[in-house]
């Protein structure tokens, strides 16, 4: 039985072996939709693991688009989704972002969704996990996000759920 793979806003860098979705046309999307327009084209429970890398702070309404991924994906099927964290140069690195995320924002943003979670991290450059401050932040990510974040700035957050129908 194969896993059927949906990449979100895929780009020109789509997953290999998976369905890509994107609105631009000059993309590797093998469905070229809006992403801010609702419903997507994609039946319900049709993948078994969507990704979202790198869009939700692209999107107009992410709200919306939680519970549009949920809606696609199947019963027990899984969710990864990945942001550049708030204090990432690279959340800031372009005109196109319109959200900053943090640790408690993402889950706020999946809690809309009925789920179970597998992994959630805040993840860091080479030099920040080799003298353990990923460790320590993902021990305790609402002190690090408020007294630490400025002096050890992450870069992005990881989330892998599991759809709860």
């Amino acid at each position: 039985m194969t896993n059927k793979i949906l990449d979100v806003g895929c780009s020109n860098n789509k997953i290999q072996g998976a369905v890509g979705i994107d609105m631009d046309p000059h993309s590797q999307a093998d469905i070229i939709h809006d992403l801010d327009t609702f419903p997507w084209p994609i039946h319900d429970n049709e993948f078994d693991t969507v990704y979202c890398k790198h869009i939700f702070e692209h999107l107009k309404e992410p709200k919306k688009a939680i519970k549009e991924v949920y809606r696609i994906t199947k019963p027990n099927g899984h969710i990864i989704l990945e942001v550049p964290h708030f204090s990432s140069h690279g959340a800031y690195g372009n005109f196109q972002h319109r959200y900053f995320f943090t640790y408690e924002l993402m889950n706020k943003l999946i809690n809309l969704i009925k789920h179970k979670p597998i992994k959630k991290q805040i993840k860091f450059y080479k030099t920040f996990r080799f003298f353990g401050i990923q460790s320590l932040a993902n021990k305790f990510p609402r002190n690090y996000e408020r007294f630490w974040t400025y002096i050890f700035p992450a870069e992005q957050i990881w989330f892998e759920i599991e759809a709860i129908k």
